[in-house]
């Protein structure tokens, strides 16, 4: 299984630890956050990954080279122009064999991706997204779900009442559902083409976890999760 790792924006939310540096390059534990995925999918088989870049794309490459230090190889695809977080997949896909896995940059993962890739195989959708109950529904992608299937996507307003099982930047995709990803301009998975798989009649597998998988967009949140662990943030 090929991994597409989505890594080009510039982190706006991270200011100012992103203004010298990518937001998946940000220490955690020591080392860039990006290296923890690399060695999470090391443990778990992966052997290729693509990067996907756009801000500061050298200092990734810089520091991981051709995956070999981990065990992997890393193939690098830089924007030249925002195409979002499906956008930039879609322009790699042409290098992917069968489906692939996806993440996003920002993520702290540590789940199974054997019961995650057994999950996709059984269920037989054009994706597989895993699910995680949220403690910031507010800023995430909030699914309604059934049978193990998603069956909508939504956003939580102040004042009305919301769920809070959300997407978590992790999912096995195939080419039904990249064939929907426009050519030029921006997408996203999470507000574009999720929502119009299930328009299309598309079925969308929902792999719902108690493991690890933490979004750290924030340096609110990248603090409370190294403290969470025992840590102190770098």
């Amino acid at each position: 299984m090929q991994t597409v790792i989505v890594a080009g924006g510039r982190g706006e939310r991270m200011r100012p630890w992103s203004d010298s540096l990518p937001k998946p390059m940000i220490p955690v534990f020591g080392k860039p956050l990006l290296e923890h995925q690399l060695e999470w999918l090391r443990r778990n088989a992966v052997r290729e990954v693509i990067m996907c870049l756009g801000y500061k794309a050298e200092v990734v490459q810089s520091h991981f080279g051709d995956g070999s230090r981990w065990g992997l190889r890393v193939d690098y695809h830089v924007e030249t122009e925002p195409r979002g977080t499906a956008g930039c997949v879609r322009d790699v896909w042409p290098r992917v064999r069968g489906d692939a896995l996806v993440l996003y940059g920002d993520v702290f993962v540590d789940i199974s991706l054997e019961d995650l890739l057994a999950s996709h195989a059984h269920g037989g959708g054009a994706a597989t997204l895993v699910l995680a109950e949220t403690d910031h529904p507010y800023d995430s992608d909030l699914v309604r779900t059934e049978g193990g299937f998603v069956t909508g996507f939504y956003r939580a307003r102040p004042g009305q009442p919301c769920g809070t099982l959300a997407c978590a930047a992790a999912w096995v995709v195939s080419g039904r559902l990249i064939d929907l990803v426009p050519a030029q301009g921006p997408s996203d998975f999470g507000r574009d083409i999720f929502p119009r798989a299930l328009e299309r009649g598309l079925r969308l597998a929902g792999f719902q976890t108690t493991d690890v998988i933490a979004d750290l967009g924030t340096p609110q949140r990248l603090e409370a999760f190294v403290k969470s662990r025992g840590g102190l943030p770098s």
